[in-house]
């Protein structure tokens, strides 16, 4: 009985913890909350007027056969000007290989080359964690310009460092290289063993075909630049920019040398994205990723100039706390960063070799943001008060209940009482008997 109230006092007590809280006591929700950004992707939105895209530099894309299986020149053309070479293979053969990068020259003259930088990521048998790392590092890498003489009808490593990273069999490897050069230069990512003399190889001449997908070749533009047609102003409401979708943002158009055909960059992959967007109007500006293709890992980088912090650069990964976003999920969205209307925004992106496109950068004014939150807001007062009504039926329930047991136990009490004033008649009966029958009381 006493157990039975104790729990009931404390069914109670929880019961009244999940009443409805007042507005004044609702949680504050941020810009970043998971359901507050799940509101606003679903809001409604237009697309930001961009300009016509500025691509500069050549891009050489090496990712096919993106399964390597014998030895050989994965891709090469000769280019001139700047130049970044992409490329994104595995290993798969039965013993270590690695990946080096060529330069030959054409020329009865020695010639010269500018190494403006190579990054690479560890190779790795989780493909995602290849392609965030190496975003990471190119953006947070500062270039190192480095020259290099190659000799009349010869070769030369372009990027030693490549020449000592052992590929694993089934480990992808990737990396970006990106060189400048006055001069027509055969520029080559090979495959080969991993104690293969580089140069020595490569005069075997060894042309590997490209896979089923031939998302490999020559592109013009490494580099994009998009531009708002006019400033984005906080009373046009959540806007919009996308990239690498094939329509609103086209792919980079270019040639297979060495399958001799037109080839198609079917998600921009290794090109860098410069997005730069003018705002206007009132209140803050709040910026988001949103992986519509499918899975996608990778950073990008925000930067502004704040009246108070100066010049302000963010790397942000893509996501934040976990390797991937956006698996079965065309809503999924991380946070930027937030500026104050009138602040002009640039942000970088460059799509890695494992992730799907396309994606949008979401700009969402104060006012949008508020009726996210209000929304939020309201659909928790909701569940706060559904919780509490579910909450008083199964109070009613229990009081009800223990009334019944309360009953049942009165009851029971009740006629344990009556059931013990019987038997104490019984001894006075039996006595009286007794004393009938005792013959001394004759």
């Amino acid at each position: 009985m006493r157990k039975t109230k104790i729990l009931h006092k404390l069914f109670l007590a929880c019961a009244a913890m999940l009443l409805p809280l007042g507005v004044s006591q609702a949680r504050t929700y941020s810009a970043d909350d998971p359901a507050v950004m799940a509101e606003v992707v679903r809001s409604r939105m237009l697309p930001i007027a961009m300009t016509a895209p500025r691509d500069t530099g050549t891009l050489l894309f090496s990712d096919s056969p993106e399964y390597a299986e014998q030895d050989g020149i994965l891709y090469v053309d000769k280019v001139s000007g700047d130049v970044r070479l992409y490329f994104y293979h595995v290993n798969q053969n039965k013993y270590p290989r690695k990946i080096v990068v060529m330069a030959y020259n054409p020329s009865p003259e020695a010639k010269d080359l500018t190494l403006g930088g190579v990054y690479y990521a560890k190779p790795e048998t989780s493909y995602y964690d290849v392609g965030k790392e190496l975003s990471t590092l190119y953006y947070e890498g500062h270039p190192t310009f480095n020259k290099i003489t190659v000799p009349p009808f010869g070769y030369a490593v372009v990027g030693e460092k490549l020449n000592h990273i052992i590929v694993q069999p089934d480990q992808l490897f990737s990396g970006i290289v990106n060189v400048s050069t006055d001069a027509d230069m055969h520029i080559s990512a090979v495959i080969m063993p991993a104690a293969a003399d580089p140069v020595d190889f490569i005069k075997k001449q060894q042309y590997l075909a490209s896979d089923a997908v031939k998302l490999r070749g020559t592109f013009p533009g490494m580099n994009r630049l998009l531009k708002t047609l006019i400033p984005y102003s906080t009373s046009e409401g959540i806007g919009y920019i996308v990239i690498a979708d094939g329509r609103q943002d086209r792919f980079l158009r270019g040639y297979d040398a060495i399958d001799n055909r037109l080839s198609e960059d079917v998600g921009n992959y290794g090109l860098d994205y410069t997005i730069d967007v003018k705002t206007k109007g009132e209140g803050n500006l709040h910026f988001y990723f949103n992986s519509q293709g499918g899975e996608y890992a990778g950073v990008a980088e925000i930067s502004y100039l704040d009246g108070k912090q100066g010049q302000v650069n963010k790397i942000v990964e893509l996501p934040r706390n976990s390797l991937t976003m956006g698996y079965n999920d065309a809503y999924a969205m991380e946070y930027l960063d937030s500026v104050k209307a009138g602040t002009e925004v640039t942000i970088h992106l460059m799509p890695p070799g494992a992730a799907n496109l396309p994606v949008r950068i979401l700009v969402v004014p104060d006012t949008a943001l508020q009726a996210a939150v209000n929304t939020v807001q309201a659909e928790e007062q909701r569940r706060q008060e559904e919780a509490a009504r579910r909450a008083a039926e199964e109070q009613r329930r229990q009081q009800a209940q223990q009334q019944q047991q309360d009953q049942k136990n009165n009851k029971d009490h009740a006629d344990t009482q009556a059931g013990e004033g019987k038997d104490n008649s019984q001894p006075l009966i039996s006595h009286r008997f007794w004393h009938d029958d005792d013959p001394t009381s004759k």
